[in-house]
């Protein structure tokens, strides 16, 4: 943008230049401001077409030497509030003289003095020459030298005598700078300078106060609103309008509109009858919801614009519809939310698709992360039913004995805190759709009875009901756990797990399918609306990366990575939880190689699982005994190491591998080498 150009014409040169560090201070660099004074002797030819003259007596000198269409502003002056602080402060019994470089100056002070409401009857003009200060006195000078004697007197620099609240106004305007002005030019002022007026200051306060209550109240709305002239030419625009259109403050104050919004034709405007549009357009590679009105007050006829982020505005659409049909009974995802190109996550959502298809009960079996939820939700919006409700359950957030009333509902007066009325299950708000049962693993053996009896049935009895309601529902139900060994431990029903285990589902954790990191990440950060690259130690880091949070975990680190506000993500970037892992299973790789120097693998797990796994593999090797993966995993349940027996069969495969075991085929277990008794003597030291 081209600066505005401003002359200031002093008698001394430090005047000047505490002027134009005053008028940057409240307008910006907005201007290019040139200096001129009597003392250093370069006022010849002026070529601003606005003058800031500070000596009065010189105008008729300035104005012959420019131009006829130059404007000079004769400045009102004040002091600053320091300086009103030190003559509030003065002994005012004493004789009080106030010296400046000529008389008239000396009188002009006195003049600024009483007009900021000083009522001291013994101010004495002082000057060069004069020679009046008495002894013991007060001398007050506006940041001048005293050059004649002042035989003991105190001496107050109230320092130069600055621009009031009016020139600077003048010049704002004269520059088109006004909307400097409305933004925090009045804030600036009374913090800093006193107004020569206490009415003017009274104004300036409660105006102050208005804004900020209209500040306030910008702030709260999170749409981006853009006030435009009906020429185009934009007035006012809020800070959500800027970060959604990527510019800097005040950047569009007083541009054409279609200079910033190029994907829609603001020439149609000129027609009245377009008055209410809405319309989808792209600013910055970003969806936008553009919405634009015409506005015609008394005091202002253009159109207000609205801005919102497209995925925002699906977001809360979202959470309305959800919000509608009683909380979270609509589903927002389908197999396309679902990231991946890798073989294993693209047979999965094949499988699922095909069982989207039947009425059948689905198990979803996958770790904590990996997704469980997208999945029936995705199912569901393939069904039959996707035009009834879903509704999800977590089964581990209800204590035992609420869950049945929650599930089921229940009759006023079935039990003491019963609602009056009565209140609908979650099967009943999901009958002619799909119930989801997340965490069903968690639930108590009491709760599994009564939901064996319904799926049995296809009806449900409230709490405290003889009644029935017949029911034509879809179950899906997700576990993280192994549901056949809390079989085996009396923690589950044998018969519930058949009746949900017709079309078993199982999830991948995100760390055997890598080949699909790269993308779900990415397509966290779109969301997120970053843009932000990994070094390639960073991908290496996130190729060896347990990822036991899986996606979740992932999605928690782009977040964590878009704080950094990097354009490139180094290792010192990351957290510290994701740098230990790595670490350990650093050691564990470097340790290995150095037994194995000709094999040089990546390494999934941490140390201590290969260790673990060993350990078992020598004890049984030492009673002359085979082991398998189903009796090590076994042992770990029995002693809480957390690992899986599927984990364990890879952790074999590493080893052998590596030749530190060798699997025999069949039920033949294994057996640990020569070199793998080695490793496991040398780690343990």
């Amino acid at each position: 943008m081209e600066k505005r150009e401003l002359a200031i014409i002093t008698l001394k040169k430090d005047a000047g230049e505490i002027y134009a560090e005053q008028i940057k201070y409240f307008l910006g660099d907005n201007i290019k401001i040139n200096l001129y004074s009597y003392e250093e002797g370069n006022i010849t030819v002026i070529k601003e077409k606005i003058i800031v003259l500070s000596v009065k007596l010189k105008y008729d000198e300035i104005q012959s030497m420019c131009a006829n269409d130059v404007q000079i502003i004769i400045p009102r002056l004040t002091f600053e509030k320091s300086s009103f602080e030190k003559i509030s402060n003065i002994d005012k019994s004493k004789n009080i003289f106030v010296y400046n470089l000529s008389k008239g100056m000396a009188l002009e002070t006195i003049t600024i003095i009483r007009r900021l409401g000083f009522n001291i009857p013994n101010l004495i003009p002082s000057y060069p020459k004069s020679n009046n200060i008495l002894p013991d006195s007060v001398v007050l000078t506006p940041g001048e030298d005293i050059l004649i004697e002042s035989y003991n007197s105190e001496i107050i620099d109230l320092g130069y005598r600055i621009i009031d609240l009016g020139c600077i106004a003048d010049i704002a305007i004269k520059l088109n700078l006004e909307h400097l002005i409305k933004e925090d030019l009045l804030k600036k002022f009374i913090d800093k300078i006193v107004p020569t007026s206490y009415i003017a200051q009274k104004l300036l306060v409660s105006q102050s106060k208005l804004e900020s209550m209209f500040d306030l109240l910008l702030s709260s709305i999170d749409e981006g609103l853009v006030c435009i002239g009906e020429d185009g030419i934009v007035q006012f625009y809020t800070h959500v309008a800027r970060e959604i259109l990527g510019i800097n403050d005040n950047e569009m104050i007083g541009k054409y509109i279609g200079d910033y919004i190029r994907s829609f034709d603001f020439r149609q405007l000129k027609n009245r009858e377009n008055t209410n549009l809405q319309k989808l357009v792209r600013v910055n590679n970003i969806d936008i919801n553009f919405e634009i009105r015409y506005i015609d007050t008394n005091s202002f006829s253009g159109f207000i614009i609205k801005l919102v982020k497209f995925y925002e505005a699906e977001k809360k659409q979202a959470k309305l519809r959800a919000q509608l049909m009683k909380s979270g009974n609509v589903t927002k995802y389908n197999f396309d939310d679902i990231i991946g190109n890798s073989d294993e996550i693209l047979n999965i959502k094949k499988r699922a698709y095909k069982m989207a298809q039947s009425n059948s009960s689905i198990l979803i079996i996958g770790e904590s992360g990996t997704g469980k939820e997208l999945f029936a939700q995705s199912i569901h919006s393939a069904s039959l039913r996707r035009e009834g409700p879903f509704v999800a359950v977590n089964c581990s957030t209800f204590q035992e004995g609420l869950l049945q009333s929650e599930l089921f509902g229940y009759e006023e007066g079935a039990f003491t805190g019963a609602k009056k009325g009565g209140k609908k299950g979650l099967f009943e708000l999901a009958n002619h759709g799909t119930i989801f049962l997340d965490e069903i693993g968690e639930m108590d053996l009491n709760s599994q009875a009564a939901l064996l009896r319904v799926i049995q049935e296809r009806e449900v009895r409230r709490v405290g009901s003889d009644k029935v309601v017949d029911l034509d529902i879809r179950i899906i139900a997700a576990t993280n756990r192994d549901l056949k060994q809390l079989v085996c431990d009396n923690k589950f029903r044998q018969d519930l797990f058949y009746r949900l285990n017709v079309l078993p589902l199982k999830i991948s954790p995100l760390r055997d399918r890598i080949q699909d990191l790269f993308l779900i990440f990415n397509s966290f950060k779109k969301n997120l609306d970053v843009d932000f690259n990994l070094s390639k130690e960073v991908v290496e880091i996130f190729k060896r990366h347990r990822w036991e949070g899986n996606i979740r975990e992932l999605r928690n680190l782009a977040e964590y990575c878009s704080y950094a506000d990097k354009s490139i993500i180094e290792v010192s970037d990351l957290p510290d939880y994701v740098l230990d892992s790595i670490k350990t299973t650093s050691q564990c790789s470097k340790k290995i190689e150095e037994k194995t120097p000709c094999r040089n693998i990546n390494l999934k797990r941490d140390l201590n699982d290969y260790i673990y796994v060993l350990e078992k593999i020598n004890h049984a090797y030492n009673l002359k005994e085979r082991i398998g993966r189903r009796k090590i995993y076994e042992y770990a349940k029995e002693e809480s190491v957390f690992i899986t027996e599927q984990q364990i069969r890879s952790i074999l495969l590493e080893l052998q591998n590596l030749e530190l075991v060798k699997v025999l085929s069949g039920r033949g277990g294994s057996l640990i080498t020569e070199k793998g008794r080695e490793f496991l003597k040398e780690n343990k030291e």
